[in-house]
């Protein structure tokens, strides 16, 4: 029986929101939330907040502590909170079936984020997003999404964050039925987790090798991979992708003809995601079953059991839920575009302002040196009549000077002097 490989896109995917930041470790979480409850805690209330959401497995409390994170952090507009707390918030809600929900906390989370200009949480706010847009089974926005992220997060040194990236876009390639380019994009990711000692992604790596081989019926690598996965997850209660994995146990058990436990691992990861209320998860198992009752001629039995997968199916992935994912994108690429208009409008605007502001100084100073000039000119000319020039003017020829327009001798000025005193 072929391997419905549509029905398991998002297991790579949690892979790398669960460590987004720290791995999920459900111990850590209950005493991290226990703390909290006591008010005996001496760190910062909002990284209290932030390590609960991040290392909790429940995708209910997750989602509370998410909230409170939010609320928290929009008093004061503390962005690096907010990123935080959006993309948790994002997790919970996918793990619950709400994709639509989700894509709109990851894009308040990616917004957040460039607000910030912190290119590792933009590349990785798009692996996130690119994995929302694969679950929907929109495979060239979730490939776009994937290379724009990747391409972002190969030029830090996070080993984490590039290990979980290469792993979700094999996770992509082995989704599209690309087995080779899978493989090499998994191995990688296997590599690097194993490098840094992570145990979380040490599994998925495992895990999704597991899956890769199955799809290639090499069914002894598929099972050695799939259960060391398993035994790693149920440690750190990270319940998701247990329940996917045991459904490739169910097929290859039933390729062996060993159909009661083929039965068995089908059942059982319906009833691990009914009691975590895994929504995606729900409608997959129901279709195994249903495929493998349909096998054996029950046909009763699979009808039941697809009836309720369409059911869930409808819940997570519909018509309506696409383009209002569609529409999510399309609003966030225009607002987008509407920034940059808005900063180039702005900027020409300041260097507009700069420009006339400067030809207006130049103004000013231009008639403040002219009129120095002028004043400097005027005092020059005073203080040369005043200390320079006597009140009568002589001229160069000699002991004459001029009175009324006529020239006289020194002798005709004393007698004309003497005349007009006697006629007085």
């Amino acid at each position: 029986m072929p391997i419905n490989r549509k029905s398991h896109r998002l297991i790579g995917f949690f892979c790398f929101i669960t460590f987004f930041v720290i791995c999920q470790d459900q111990e850590l979480a209950d005493s991290l939330i226990y703390l909290y409850n006591s008010k005996s805690y001496q760190d910062n209330e909002l990284v209290l907040l932030r390590r609960i959401a991040e290392s909790e497995s429940n995708p209910a409390r997750t989602l509370e502590f998410a909230e409170l994170l939010i609320d928290k952090a929009s008093k004061d507009s503390l962005f690096e909170f907010l990123n935080s707390g959006y993309l948790q918030k994002g997790n919970a809600l996918l793990k619950q079936g709400n994709n639509i929900l989700a894509l709109e906390s990851y894009f308040n989370g990616l917004n957040y984020a460039n607000r910030l200009g912190d290119e590792i949480g933009i590349g990785s706010m798009m692996i996130v997003i690119a994995g929302t847009y694969s679950a929907m089974e929109n495979s060239n926005v979730a490939q776009s999404y994937y290379n724009k992220g990747i391409q972002i997060l190969r030029k830090s040194n996070d080993s984490l964050k590039i290990g979980s990236a290469l792993l979700n876009a094999g996770d992509e390639y082995f989704n599209m039925g690309i087995l080779d380019s899978a493989l090499i994009f998994t191995r990688e990711s296997a590599i690097i987790f194993k490098k840094i000692k992570s145990p979380i992604g040490q599994a998925y790596g495992l895990g999704n090798l597991g899956m890769i081989y199955a799809e290639q019926e090499n069914d002894i690598l598929a099972e050695i991979n799939i259960n060391k996965a398993i035994n790693i997850l149920e440690k750190l209660e990270d319940y998701y992708p247990i329940s996917v994995y045991l459904t490739f146990m169910a097929d290859i058990y039933f390729r062996k003809n060993d159909l009661t436990t083929a039965f068995n691992y089908a059942l059982r990861s319906l009833e691990l995601a009914k009691k975590h209320g895994l929504k995606d998860q729900i409608g997959d198992a129901n279709l195994k079953l249903a495929e493998l009752h349909e096998q054996t001629g029950d046909l009763e039995s699979s009808y039941k059991y697809y009836k309720e997968h369409i059911v869930y199916r409808d819940s997570v992935k519909n018509v309506e839920a696409v383009q209002q994912m569609a529409d999510q994108r399309t609003d966030y690429e225009v607002s987008q575009k509407q920034i940059e208009v808005d900063l180039l409008d702005q900027r020409r605007k300041n260097q507009r302002n700069i420009a006339i502001g400067s030809a207006i100084a130049l103004f000013l100073i231009g008639l403040l040196t002219v009129g120095l000039f002028r004043r400097n000119r005027f005092i020059r000319k005073t203080r040369a009549r005043s200390f320079g020039q006597p009140s009568s003017q002589y001229s160069a020829r000699g002991n004459s000077c001029r009175i009324k327009g006529e020239w006289y001798s020194e002798g005709q000025k004393i007698r004309f002097s003497n005349r007009s005193v006697h006629r007085l």
